[in-house]
């Protein structure tokens, strides 16, 4: 399992919800944003999904291109108040490591006991790393009402990777985000740089580093769900720390002038993230000993 599916910790309702169904459905675009759906059938391992595609398929050169998906499932029932189902947004990438592959027809072959043994050669299996799954479950009630349009249903956000961001319209932060991949060892942001992006950790490791009088010193180490890059973007300065990856990492990037019009479009998010700003920069001041 991945380590940002462990550290999802999804309710065992939902995961039960998961390990039960066989489908999904999967939406993907463009980089110019035309859209796609898609059925198919899908494995999984806790939190993360596993699904494969014919390369040569519309939902796979979409992915190549924009990576972000979305994904849900469910099940119809003929009293709409007893509907319940998954949406979830994801990241989607194509597995290359052979023993992740291996696993994942392990996965497949545990599922659907009837499916050929065997790693096939002509598909690729995708990997969906969630950022944020919503359980949705309908109203139930014997009180005898005819079903009606407009319908309520609870919408449970069991796991968010913005979770600590503040509170906004999560489809509009994650349509600003673009997915980047970096080596471990790679310097993602240096001090005294200039402040162009914000970054949300979707799986890997970082590790804050800041250098005073010629000493460099870790301010701190960062996980998926974490996020940084705001402070020097919001106080219009250059970057206060360095960011190296410590392992191999995925990270959601956004670009300064989309993140300043977020923040700009709510008081609320203005607020709490001031209060995030003062909250790093007495940390970047005064770290643990």
């Amino acid at each position: 399992m991945s380590e940002a599916a462990q550290r999802a910790e999804l309710p065992e309702r939902v995961l039960d919800y998961l390990r039960d169904h066989e489908t999904l459905t999967l939406a993907t675009a463009t980089r110019t944003g035309v859209p796609r759906a898609a059925t198919l059938t899908y494995a999984s391992d806790g939190a993360t999904l596993y699904v494969w595609v014919h390369p040569e398929t519309t939902t796979a050169r979409n992915i190549q291109q924009s990576p972000i998906v979305s994904f849900a499932i469910d099940e119809y029932s003929a009293d709409w108040r007893k509907t319940k189902g998954i949406q979830a947004m994801a990241e989607a990438e194509v597995i290359l490591r052979p023993d992740e592959l291996t696993r994942v027809v392990e996965l497949f072959a545990e599922k659907f006991p009837s499916l050929e043994r065997g790693q096939p050669a002509n598909v690729s299996f995708l990997r969906l790393t969630p950022t944020d799954v919503q359980f949705i479950e309908g109203t139930e009630g014997d009180d005898g009402r005819e079903q009606q349009f407009g319908i309520e249903y609870t919408r449970d956000a069991v796991y968010s990777v913005f979770r600590d961001l503040p509170a906004g319209e999560l489809t509009t932060v994650a349509g600003r985000m673009q997915t980047m991949n970096v080596e471990p060892g790679s310097v993602v942001v240096r001090q005294g740089g200039p402040a162009d992006k914000f970054f949300i950790i979707v799986e890997g490791e970082v590790e804050v580093l800041r250098e005073d009088d010629g000493e460099e010193r870790t301010l701190n180490v960062l996980g998926p769900g974490d996020y940084f890059g705001e402070v020097a973007i919001l106080r219009d300065s250059s970057r206060i720390a360095t960011v190296k990856a410590k392992t191999a990492t995925t990270l959601l990037s956004m670009d300064r002038d989309a993140l300043k019009s977020l923040v700009a479009g709510s008081l609320g998010t203005t607020e709490e993230f001031d209060q995030v700003i003062r909250e790093r920069m007495s940390a970047a001041e005064h770290p643990a000993q």
